[in-house]
């Protein structure tokens, strides 16, 4: 299998100085042959479900729009996170599954359209949205998120194919975001930008968005934990790759901001903060918790080829606390969001938001493997909640029937079985690297 550079860098070459076993040993007990069989096979049908079939040949890029039973409706937009997340899946789907054909050919068809219409030749930088034909919409704004995974789907297309032009891409991205994006001040990146990279910093100067927010929901001239911490992975990825210094100076500065910041005892993460960092009350987002500590855990082990103490045990405090306030002990799973320490109660109004949405299933997947790695005899028990997790998401989020994963369990949300396969915002990149970071992580394949 190939080297697919994502959260599985974790247990591959100097990742054995550490003491965390290498990809090529034995896996721990918890790991079974029938549990990485389960996976490896779901792996497949999952790819086999999305690719060809998302694979836009009149246009480029990649379809966005099915219904349950993978139906194609709708407008077909071209946003930057759903065509850079598609093209990323089918990049490290084909490193670790050659054989799946496929793959391959989605993976450089969907760098072509991340290099051609969704390029901004004029000005630089990725737009975030176009219309099925190539035409920026929302007045051509630009976004730090989408530009997050579109650097790491250029680099996942340049660890597959070796095409320098892939690798070119993704380096003039960072340095785009050098040029516009960076605080200078307070250090970090503005995440929402106008057509030449001027950060927009309050809700009048924002051409396309709603009346106080951005397009991904971020209070306008506020920092968000979203972006930051998607820069982080795609900052490290890109790190593998292209050891520039001054790239390896703002990936230990996001790594700064992510672990020391945002993430705050026991074990828990502001979603917003003032540009100097000053955090925002807000609900918590599980699921994002869950996805920052993936990240972080790869972003260290990029820049000193082994996670450092304070970073792993931040990593385990945000796992430990999820599965204390956003784990269902009934019939496992995790809830999508709360107040830090579970339901909020409001005289007879409880505030948590009980759906169980298919990716934080995927990224607890992730991040319960990685921890189990590093803490195998730990009380908590982590191998044994992967199986678990597993077990959940094979009753109640896999469709069996028509293929890929639903929008949420339908233990808590019955209607999904009926809700769309494919938006702009769900893609097949989290159940896809879940499935891949779980198999490079326990064990050899």
């Amino acid at each position: 299998m190939g080297d697919t550079g994502g959260p599985g860098a974790l247990v591959r070459g100097a990742a054995s100085s550490r003491g965390i076993p290498s990809r090529q040993s034995e896996p721990r007990p918890f790991v079974t042959a029938s549990l990485r069989r389960e996976l490896e096979t779901e792996l497949r049908r999952l790819m086999g479900a999305w690719f060809p079939r998302c694979i836009d040949r009149v246009h480029g890029g990649f379809l966005c729009n099915f219904d349950h039973r993978w139906k194609p409706s709708g407008p077909q937009v071209k946003m930057l996170e759903y065509q850079a997340r598609q093209t990323l899946a089918a990049a490290r789907g084909a490193a670790y599954v050659p054989d799946l054909v496929p793959l391959r050919e989605a993976a450089v068809h969907g760098f072509q359209y991340l290099a051609g219409p969704m390029w901004d030749r004029r000005m630089g930088g990725w737009y975030r949205q176009l219309d099925r034909a190539g035409t920026p919409l929302e007045g051509s704004n630009k976004h730090g998120h989408g530009m997050s995974y579109a650097i790491s789907a250029c680099v996942a297309c340049y660890r597959l194919t070796r095409d320098p032009d892939c690798l070119e891409v993704a380096k003039a991205a960072f340095n785009w975001l050098e040029q516009h994006a960076h605080d200078g001040r307070y250090s970090g990146y503005f995440g929402f930008y106008r057509q030449d990279g001027t950060p927009i910093l309050s809700w009048d100067q924002a051409a396309a968005a709603g009346p106080h927010t951005d397009a991904i929901g971020t209070p306008i001239g506020f920092k968000d934990a979203n972006t930051t911490c998607d820069l982080l992975r795609g900052f490290a990825d890109l790190y593998r790759v292209w050891p520039d210094a001054l790239l390896r100076v703002r990936l230990e500065e996001l790594l700064r901001i992510v672990r020391d910041r945002l993430v705050v005892a026991p074990g828990v993460m502001h979603m917003y903060a003032h540009p100097d960092w000053t955090p925002i009350p807000e609900i918590v987002r599980y699921a994002q918790i869950l996805r920052a500590a993936n990240h972080m855990l790869p972003a260290a082990e990029a820049l000193a080829g082994t996670v450092d103490p304070e970073t792993t045990r931040v990593a385990k405090s945000m796992l430990d606390t999820m599965l204390r306030v956003a784990w269902d002990s009934d019939k496992g799973g995790f809830f999508l969001a709360g107040s830090s320490f579970g339901p909020a109660y409001f005289d007879d109004t409880v505030i948590f938001v009980r759906t169980k949405c298919w990716w934080a299933q995927a990224e607890g997947m992730r991040l319960l493997t990685a921890v189990a790695r590093l803490y195998p005899d730990d009380a908590a028990g982590y191998g044994e909640r992967v199986a678990a997790l597993w077990k959940y998401v094979k009753t109640y989020v896999i469709d069996a029937k028509h293929g890929g994963w639903l929008a949420a369990g339908l233990d808590t949300n019955p209607a999904a079985r009926k809700q769309p396969k494919a938006t702009r915002w769900k893609d097949c990149s989290h159940e896809a690297e879940g499935l891949l970071d779980s198999l490079l992580l326990s064990g050899s394949s």
